[in-house]
């Protein structure tokens, strides 16, 4: 599954860009503003398999590449991770509960303050993890990305509380080289100098680090071999397919028609569902070769039918020399033999005769009609005595006939038509 992930800038505090832009109109000052945003330059990170860069740099909304699933990524900086212990709530009052539960703990007014609840999920034993971004900031972002013609399906953070420690050196925009530590009690940034961090993560087994801040690592008093090399973009890519989504609650992208069924197809596709696709490839393989196999069954079974007709009919008929159809061809054989020795076949008159015979002895009400054909034979009288038509159905069961009455005629179906 390919992966587009937009890499932001660190936020700017300044009052112009936490108040969320107007949505376009249709003035002229509201298409040249469409117009500026198409024009600004987006840092990205695509990948074709969620594994591996493929392409990284910047472009503008136009020329960015397309992917199954587009991702926006934050700054440490700009994702506060805070924790409460809430209360098991339904989905629709989660929000609300957020808000409570956080209020004394939120640098910002609640108003404009997103909330989102870690990949970790709702946990009723612990306190949540729960991230807290400026919302006209993150909303003002995704205005300009739908306006350029670019759907953002899921939010992250380059960082968020993890099981296990985890700390990464970057360089700050104004120059000031940064520790970012993650681990079971959160997310901290302090400078990479601070002492706090060589007391805290000595048992840290190594760091990652930018380039242009592993030689301040040094301060640490950390060796090279500890320090594994991890630029931006490696790590936005990792944030991405972390499975994290902030977009949530009122933030949570409308999915209706084929994008709804697109991100379904996106999300089956996702390499953390390869269990699935390695079962359901299975299911199929196995359909596929118990078919064949209940195919080659049948075909086997058909095979030795036919091999024993064709013997038996040998057997039976020796001055057979090539079986083209067995059963045809031992009835024409027993037909043949029938009349040589003068005894009648199923479609001679005596034979329907013998039959037909106790339908009218005895009857009181004499017949109208009489018929016979290949299809059996038609009798046709005002009544039919319930002893009469009994004996009936009796003597033509015992010569592998049928007797059906249906209304006042009576109906005698052959053995050959009776077996149909």
């Amino acid at each position: 599954m390919s992966v587009l992930a937009i890499l932001l800038p660190a936020r700017v505090r300044t009052a112009s860009l936490e108040v969320p832009s107007a949505r376009p109109s249709a003035s002229s000052a509201s298409v040249a503003a469409i117009a500026a945003v198409k024009d600004v330059e987006w840092r990205f990170v695509y990948s074709r398999d969620g594994l591996g860069i493929d392409r990284e740099g910047m472009a503008a909304p136009a020329q960015l590449p397309r992917a199954d699933r587009t991702v926006l990524v934050l700054q440490d900086e700009d994702v506060s991770w805070l924790q409460a212990l809430l209360p098991k709530s339904a989905a629709k009052r989660l929000q609300p509960a957020l808000v409570g539960a956080l209020e004394d703990q939120l640098l910002e007014d609640a108003a404009v303050t997103h909330l989102a609840m870690s990949r970790a999920g709702l946990r009723e034993d612990a306190p949540s993890w729960i991230a807290a971004v400026h919302k006209p900031w993150v909303e003002r972002l995704l205005a300009e990305l739908t306006d350029g013609g670019i759907q953002i399906d899921t939010l992250v953070s380059l960082s968020e509380p993890e099981p296990d420690w985890a700390a990464h050196a970057k360089v700050m925009p104004e120059g000031q080289a940064v520790a970012v530590v993650s681990g079971p009690q959160g997310v901290a940034i302090a400078p990479v100098g601070w002492s706090g961090w060589r007391s805290r993560l000595s048992d840290l087994p190594f760091w990652t680090a930018e380039p242009t801040a592993a030689q301040s690592l040094s301060a640490l008093g950390l060796s090279a071999a500890r320090v594994r090399l991890m630029g931006v973009a490696d790590r936005a890519l990792k944030a991405a397919v972390s499975g994290t989504n902030l977009l949530q609650f009122d933030l949570a992208p409308q999915m209706r028609g084929s994008r709804a069924l697109r991100a379904a197809w996106t999300t089956f596709k996702d390499r953390r569902h390869r269990a699935i696709h390695v079962g359901l490839v299975a299911l199929l393989l196995i359909q596929i070769v118990g078919l064949n196999v209940a195919a080659w069954q049948a075909r086997h079974e058909v095979q030795q039918i036919q091999a024993q007709n064709e013997r038996l009919l040998r057997e039976s008929f020796p001055s057979i020399k090539v079986v083209v159809d067995p059963l045809a061809q031992a009835e024409r054989e027993v037909h043949t033999l029938r009349r040589a020795s003068g005894l009648p076949g199923p479609a001679d008159p005596e034979t329907w005769l013998d039959v037909l015979s106790p339908a009218w002895a005895g009857q009181a009400a004499p017949l109208k009609a009489m018929r016979w054909d290949a299809q059996g034979a038609s009798l046709d009288a005002a009544q039919w005595p319930a002893a009469s038509l009994q004996a009936m159905q009796d003597h033509a069961r015992g010569l592998g006939w049928q007797a059906r009455q249906e209304g006042s005629v009576l109906r005698l179906i052959p053995p050959a038509q009776a077996t149909r």
